[in-house]
């Protein structure tokens, strides 16, 4: 929340700027987080910003694809699927 309120710094001094209740909620929040050491922001605690809970959010493509399906994959894609698939017969 810091890069907010630095970047309305700046357009503040260009004549522009965040809504005033915003800009108001934000220094709020900072104001609660540098305050409270019970108060942890998540990302300089995780090793990566990106952490998945959970499996991955595209399920598993069926073998069979209708006629009135079109299969986009790569070609790198499908020829090391298909290659998979020859290796595992």
């Amino acid at each position: 929340m810091i890069g907010f309120l630095k970047l309305d710094r700046l357009a503040a001094a260009r004549g522009d700027g965040l809504h005033p209740r915003l800009l108001e909620l934000i220094e709020q929040r900072a104001l609660t987080v540098e305050g409270d050491p019970n108060v942890v922001e998540l990302h300089t605690v995780r090793d990566c910003a990106f952490t998945q809970a959970g499996p991955g959010p595209t399920p598993a493509r069926p073998a069979f694809l209708p006629g009135n399906v079109i299969d986009f994959t790569p070609r790198r894609q499908a020829a090391a699927a298909a290659q998979k698939k020859t290796s595992n017969s």
